[in-house]
């Protein structure tokens, strides 16, 4: 998925992997369930703005930038 995001004042492109919330089963027919899982960003390919990719530049920051991801996904 692509996505533009404001982090720390400036707009970034950023590429990414998104795995929606599942969820939670209490009980199928066998009688077991599935405790379902968060929406979660699963992998970030790219941070680029201008044309240049700051993804190593952010190695320390790949969490924070995944919670932006998030809400920015959330408030469109």
């Amino acid at each position: 998925m692509n996505l533009t995001i404001t982090y720390k004042g400036i707009e970034f492109e950023v590429e990414y992997d998104y795995q929606p919330e599942e969820p939670m089963v209490r009980y199928y027919s066998d009688g077991s369930g599935y405790p379902g899982c968060a929406e979660c960003i699963d992998g970030i390919s790219s941070i680029t703005h201008k044309g240049t990719d700051f993804l190593d530049f952010f190695e320390d920051e790949i969490e924070e930038i995944e919670n932006v991801i998030l809400e920015t996904m959330h408030n469109q």
